[in-house]
């Protein structure tokens, strides 16, 4: 129900987010960016919640670097472009390009999309987020996959961190909490969704690591602040 309405609501706005995706889909990708963070801003408020970003102070003063983020629900996209002071783009699963009006702002965004079930598309989602980090891309990356609905996580996918490795970047942390609250909890009324930046954790401190122990290492920290609210 919650979604429903939040649908309706945006139903006056869908055109002008429309519009707007096609007026600056040739625009320098920061000016793109700023759009989409007024627009996730607008979404989130209309979505009777309130954003509190914390610690943002610890992502590194770089171009360059993997956030990765617990999936907890159907606003999270949004949740971080709206709570992210530096440009960010992202890996997303190929049926959200069907989602209306939607698609074209996951082009505008340079969204990685690839399909999850294909083993092909994976290891060239890999090399494409490689590729973007080595030219100075923030992106994003959920590694468990699918939404937990819920501030306990699911395993996370220990290959969503190879890119990371590769192009020898920060790895940035972030714990969403209460994000799934806004559309996927009937019973929750005015929502405080917390947006908290850990601690990067560097090439030189995680390349003695397996991917998998990076992984669960990333895992650990994030499940602390969860655990913490």
């Amino acid at each position: 129900m919650k979604k429903f309405w939040l649908w309706v609501k945006m139903g006056l706005y869908l055109p002008a987010v429309y519009i707007s995706a096609v007026q600056s889909r040739k625009q320098p990708f920061k000016v793109r960016f700023e759009l989409a963070k007024a627009w996730s801003s607008m979404l989130i408020r209309m979505s009777n919640s309130k954003l509190v970003v914390e610690n943002d102070n610890n992502i590194p003063l770089q171009d360059g670097m993997l956030f990765v983020v617990n999936h907890q629900g159907s606003l999270d996209g949004f949740v971080l472009l709206a709570a992210s002071p530096v440009p960010i783009s992202a890996v997303g699963k190929i049926e959200s390009k069907k989602i209306p009006f939607m698609n074209v702002w996951y082009k505008n965004m340079d969204v990685i999309m690839f399909d999850r079930g294909s083993v092909k598309d994976s290891i060239a989602m890999v090399h494409k987020l490689t590729e973007r980090l080595n030219l100075g891309h923030n992106m994003v990356i959920f590694p468990e996959g699918t939404r937990s609905y819920g501030n306990t996580m699911g395993e996370f996918k220990a290959g969503s961190l190879k890119a990371a490795i590769v192009a020898k970047v920060p790895i940035v942390p972030v714990a969403l909490i209460d994000s799934y609250k806004a559309l996927d909890d009937p019973k929750a009324k005015k929502v405080i969704i917390k947006v908290r930046y850990l601690q990067p954790i560097h090439h030189e401190e995680y390349q003695s690591l397996t991917i998998q122990q990076l992984a669960d290492e990333v895992r650990s920290r994030i499940q602390q602040q969860l655990e913490r609210g």
